[in-house]
Formats: structure tokens, sequence, C-alpha cells
């Protein structure tokens, strides 16, 4: 276990997301023509991500690639960074005084990892998780993370990266 936690923490703190840039330029610059849908309120950007379906990601995309969002709208389908990254666009669309971030707690188990994104909504912040939004606020990023982690098992590290870049904010 000790090794597979090191592993992640190691991931997480740069190669997921080196991965995840090279991926986006060399596989997927195709998809930025796609038109994301145009959103007007939270309620959209929900009807929206309820045409995603959830897939895991396998080889192409070494398990864990943080696409563009026009890609998951293209394909209508991805995991949940997919779920987050077109949160993230859609929030920006809408109203860029969100901030939206994606959050991904690591815990001692590779198949229950998640990423949300995280947005500003008046002195607090929200996320979406996959299809759902929080239906309350937050103090601070570590607070979602202990709301949306599966605390059975032990949380190994969490980062909060820009969506459009994938560099990080915070890495903890």
């Amino acid at each position: 276990m000790w090794l597979q936690d090191c592993f992640l923490k190691w991931w997480l703190s740069g190669p997921r997301y080196g991965w995840s840039r090279l991926r986006r330029f060399m596989f997927e610059r195709g998809f930025l023509k796609t038109k994301l849908p145009q959103v007007a309120n939270l309620d959209d950007i929900v009807r929206n991500l309820n045409e995603i379906t959830w897939k895991q990601d396998f080889w192409p995309e070494l398990f864990d690639c943080v696409s563009y969002p026009e890609r998951v709208w293209a394909r209508r389908k991805d995991d949940c960074d997919g779920y987050a990254v077109l949160a993230a666009a859609l929030l920006k669309q809408w109203d860029k005084k969100t901030n939206p971030v994606i959050v991904t707690a690591m815990v001692s188990s590779f198949n229950h990892c998640h990423s949300v994104c995280v947005f500003q909504q008046g002195a607090g912040f929200r996320y979406f998780s996959n299809k759902e939004l929080s239906p309350k606020t937050f103090p601070g990023y570590k607070d979602i993370v202990e709301d949306f982690r599966n605390k059975q098992y032990k949380l190994v590290g969490w980062d909060v990266v820009d969506p459009d870049t994938l560099k990080h904010r915070e890495l903890h």
C-alpha cells in the first residue's frame, strides 16, 4: 500500500497534468472546433452535464487524462475529470466571477480517487461532482475535499488546478 500511495502522490504532483497537456496537444486539438452549449444559469449546466455518460479512462488516456471540455462534449462521455473540466468551461461561459477550478483527491485506492469542479458562489464555494451540484456552500477547498472524498480510504493527497492550463494552484 505504501508504494501505491507514493505513486499517487508523485502522479498528482505533475506527471498527470504533463501527460494530459501532451495528450491534448497531440490528439485532441481537432476537438477545439466543437462549440460548447450556451448556458444561462446553473440549471442549464446541470442539464448539459446530464447528457454526459460516465466512462472510465483506459489505455489511450493512460487511465487518468484530463481532456479538453470540447472533447468531452463532442463524445458525450468521460470520467470525473471530464465532467469537472466541462463544468468549469460552462461556468466560465456563464459567469467568469465563479472562478472554477478542478480539485482532485487521491485516496489509498486508485479506483476511488475523484475530481470535481469547484466554483465560487457568494462568500463560499460549491462543486459539481460528475452530474451532481452540491446543495450547500463550503468555506474552503479542504472542506470540499472532506465532503466528496471516499472516507473509506486514507487521503493520500489533493490538489487544485486551473482547468485551462492544468497548472497547480495548490498541492497538498
